[in-house]
């Protein structure tokens, strides 16, 4: 009762499926599954600003399973990185939706409203290994949500092979997230994964489409 009151007084229109804000490892599972895209930052390796952080964005997916998987070239700034210090984090927030709720319009809001959740994953990059059965399931995850990928060689051949794309993922350490006003909540793995998988998120066009549809009607 008192988060839904906390919904109000914030002016946060809540989705059908978006968890409650009290349930730390639900929203942060939603988050992950329902963004196309985080900030992954790096201690960049790059001489002019080496030890330094590097963020960087990067297309992600999961398909309801909590692990952010990607699709990333050895040329890749943030990659050459990882392969110096495999720490890593990738930032979320929900100011990144094409349709956004009031705590992060604008007009009325801010991305650094609490209500306007963030949420940051740490832990270290893994390369997915392609005999692994782990490997179809990055691969379906990331094709669901960004077809493009499939031009570039993710999953075997494409026009950008020589940019020897692999697939990888986050081996998550820590969920640090923001939803509402009174500080973070820090999740561990254990119950990060424990908590209900959200619905695999329709992808970005679809949801785009539904919110043109709704605007027009």
């Amino acid at each position: 009762m008192r988060s839904a009151l906390l919904l109000v007084a914030a002016g946060l229109a809540r989705a059908d499926d978006r968890p409650d804000v009290g349930d730390h490892a639900a929203f942060a599972r939603y988050m992950v599954n329902r963004l196309t895209w985080a900030t992954l930052s790096t201690i960049s390796e790059d001489k002019e600003i080496k030890g330094y952080p590097f963020g960087n964005p990067v297309s992600i997916g999961d398909n309801a399973t909590g692990t952010p998987y990607m699709c990333v070239s050895p040329l890749d700034a943030s990659v050459i990185d990882l392969e110096k210090n495999s720490r890593m984090s990738l930032t979320f927030s929900e100011a990144q939706e094409f349709v956004t709720t009031a705590a992060c319009d604008p007009a009325g809001g801010d991305p650094e409203n609490p209500p306007c959740s963030r949420l940051v994953l740490t832990g270290e990059f893994k390369k997915v290994d392609p005999k692994h059965e782990e490997w179809a399931v990055a691969a379906a995850a990331l094709k669901s949500k960004h077809p493009a990928m499939d031009g570039w060689g993710c999953f075997g051949g494409g026009a950008m092979s020589s940019h020897a794309f692999f697939l990888a993922k986050l081996e998550i350490r820590q969920a640090w997230l923001i939803n509402m006003y009174g500080g973070p909540a820090v999740v561990s793995p254990k119950d990060y994964y424990a908590s209900d998988a959200p619905l695999p998120a329709k992808s970005a066009a679809t949801g785009r489409a539904a919110a043109e549809a709704t605007a027009t009607a």
